[in-house]
């Protein structure tokens, strides 16, 4: 194979070069490194480049080259979160999702930009500046991980970690035409910050290659909260496993609730259509349960959480969090945060608790709910300027726009964004498949058949040009 074909292909693609000896790992990274240094200078999808001549080649992945997300601890490396208030910490710890990758064999060769503390979906830090999307240099690739689905779509590594508190793996998976899956709540370690909201995983440009980075993550680190059961067989088997046919709900229009584009209902009603033809029980159905009171109630845990998250991280760089080291945005929000009441707090809680056994209610009638990732396809760059826009005016703009994937991060479900469908503007839109709680492998062999059915990985060919 021809080197300057190597970043079309997936990464079981690369083992099986690896393996059948046609190259060496040095080989790839090398390749890797030179396409993320010539393309990253205009799409600044890393932010910090990690240049180690030592490759971790032992466990399943053999050394492959990866990213790890900005919010993420690599010790020896810089820990910046996108925010001023960080400048010249560097962690001392890998922090545990960054171990297992480790122990799975991957070579980290950069970290990935994110908004500041990862709390926009899209991602356009003032400090360490914006991410564009690969497809259209004016558009965003969406957010957090931002970074991370931008460096994959533009061939910069085959896959990349990414994390997830609201759609911060689903949304940079659909604006880019990645593949992005967020694990069951207890599937793979979490942080205990956002009250448990957030999961580790990643985004890939194939099916295949999200349930192997599952096989190296499952499982809970020592003093996890929640843990979900094993999955039994590894994920990477999925595509040896039949799929029986399957009830499905979707909804490509929300009425009052949500204005939803054009082009985005056309994506859903095809993918729809498409289920229907593989042979699934396809119906317009949502689940019962109020999604503006629930997500009323987010917005205050969100909140609370996020202050916290900052001032803890501020701290450990042996700083106050002010107006002069943090975009207005999240100056604003640990404002608005003082301001509510354990009481509040609480409530909030049970409300998103009660709200959510009525969505899992939906789940005893349908294994998978199809709806839209977002309102729109991948918004101008500038939208979430957080130099510019208080906490308020930023959740009037995701109101209209990230409305729908948090709802799974709080009821802990399993969702992923499907890359099936591209605009007139040739910009990707994803479909968001929601399962029943610890049920990644139907939403795997789901996503798997989608793929055989309607293959996008030749979308990429005019990004990979080189």
């Amino acid at each position: 194979m021809e080197m300057n074909e190597l970043h079309h292909l997936d990464a079981v693609d690369l083992l099986e070069l690896l393996q059948g000896k046609e190259l060496k790992v040095e080989e790839i990274v090398q390749h890797y490194r030179a396409v993320m240094k010539r393309k990253n200078p205009d799409l600044n999808a890393v932010v910090h480049f990690i240049d180690e001549e030592s490759f971790h080649t032992q466990g399943l992945f053999q050394g492959l080259p990866f990213l790890i997300k900005d919010l993420n601890a690599v010790k020896g490396y810089p820990l910046s979160y996108g925010s001023k208030v960080m400048e010249g910490f560097e962690a001392t710890w890998d922090d545990e999702i960054v171990k297992r990758f480790k122990r799975g064999g991957l070579t980290f060769i950069g970290k990935s930009n994110t908004p500041e503390f990862g709390f926009t979906p899209a991602t356009e830090s003032v400090h360490l500046g914006y991410t564009k999307n690969p497809w259209n240099t004016e558009f965003s690739p969406g957010g957090s991980s931002g970074g991370a689905a931008a460096a994959v779509a533009s061939g910069m590594v085959p896959f990349a970690h990414a994390s997830d508190g609201g759609g911060s793996i689903r949304i940079p998976a659909s604006n880019c035409g990645l593949f992005g899956l967020k694990p069951t709540r207890g599937r793979t370690p979490f942080s205990m910050r956002l009250n448990s909201l957030a999961v580790s995983h990643g985004v890939t440009k194939s099916v295949r290659d999200s349930a192997a980075l599952l096989d190296v993550l499952e499982g809970p680190q020592i003093g996890d909260l929640y843990a979900t059961p094993p999955s039994g067989a590894p994920y990477s088997s999925i595509n040896h496993e039949d799929l029986s046919p399957l009830r499905i709900a979707y909804l490509a229009e929300f009425g009052e609730i949500m204005e939803i584009d054009r082009d985005v209902q056309q994506a859903i009603r095809e993918t729809a259509q498409l289920c229907e033809s593989l042979g699934h029980n396809v119906e317009i159905a949502y689940p019962d349960f109020d999604l503006h009171r629930f997500m009323e109630a987010f917005v205050v845990v969100w909140v609370v959480g996020g202050a916290l998250a900052v001032k803890e991280a501020a701290g450990m760089n042996g700083k106050d969090p002010t107006v002069e080291n943090l975009e207005k945005m999240l100056f604003t929000l640990i404002e608005k945060a003082s301001r509510y009441s354990a009481m509040e707090y609480e409530q909030a809680r049970l409300i998103l608790a009660s709200e959510s056994v009525k969505f899992h209610q939906f789940f005893e009638k349908y294994d998978v709910l199809l709806h839209p990732v977002n309102s729109k396809s991948a918004l101008p760059l500038g939208f979430y300027d957080g130099e510019d826009k208080t906490i308020d005016e930023i959740l009037a703009v995701s109101a209209q726009y990230a409305h729908l994937t948090p709802v799974a991060n709080v009821t802990g479900q399993p969702a992923m964004s499907v890359p099936l469908f591209w605009n007139d503007n040739n910009l990707p839109i994803g479909s968001h498949f929601t399962g029943r709680f610890g049920d990644e492998r139907t939403l795997l062999k789901l996503a798997a058949q989608l793929e055989e059915a309607k293959p996008w990985r030749q979308r990429y060919d005019d990004l990979l040009k080189e």
